[in-house]
């Protein structure tokens, strides 16, 4: 009788021990600017977990998917999602017996969105939008007189770009509007750190 008890204890510790590693999260992180994956990394942390640090954050592979394993089942967990020049987002999510699949959807304000660059190129200010860095990269006289014969500016963020989806929301609108005005010969004397430019 002792035996029969130890083997339904045993079986049952190892049904729940396999039921509990299963027990998963698995995500897709898109951008609301354009329905995919955004361009910069994604970090996922697990908040309210007594987990150490690396066993709490993860990041999201090249495809925009994360997983998040040795959850339990049927609990309410949260989720931070942390993307450079997104706000940070923080989703509730409740686990189920296996994988719980969730698509997340983050978003943040474009100041330079293809609509602007619409209105730029109307208005006669279009820009071409560098990256930069902290010391930003002066135009040389041959950029001058580029923007000149182009009527167009370089445009220089320094160290605080916006959300590099809107850079090159507003870069490929710019793009257009230069190509079906001056054809493609402009392209091969543009400054080569004009951001999106295939």
């Amino acid at each position: 009788m002792n035996i029969i008890k130890l083997l339904l204890k045993l079986t049952f510790i190892i049904i729940y021990g396999v039921s509990y590693s299963q027990v998963e999260i698995i995500g897709y992180v898109k951008s609301s600017i354009t329905g995919v994956k955004p361009i910069s990394e994604i970090y996922i942390e697990l908040l309210k977990s007594k987990k150490p640090l690396l066993e709490r954050m993860t990041m999201a592979d090249s495809l925009g998917f994360f997983r998040i394993k040795n959850l339990k089942p049927n609990k309410i967990y949260e989720i931070q999602i942390s993307v450079s020049g997104y706000n940070n987002h923080t989703f509730k999510i409740k686990t189920n017996e296996g994988i719980t699949k969730t698509t997340l959807t983050i978003d943040t304000d474009c100041e330079y969105s293809a609509e602007q660059a619409e209105k730029d190129w109307k208005n006669g200010r279009p820009k071409l939008l560098l990256f930069g860095s902290i010391v930003p990269t002066g135009n040389s006289q041959y950029d001058i007189k580029f923007e000149k014969s182009y009527g167009i500016e370089y445009f220089d963020f320094g160290c605080t770009p916006p959300t590099a989806e809107c850079i090159k929301i507003y870069n490929e609108r710019i793009f257009r509007f230069m190509d079906e005005k001056y054809g493609k010969k402009w392209r091969s004397k543009v400054r080569s750190d004009v951001e999106y430019l295939d």
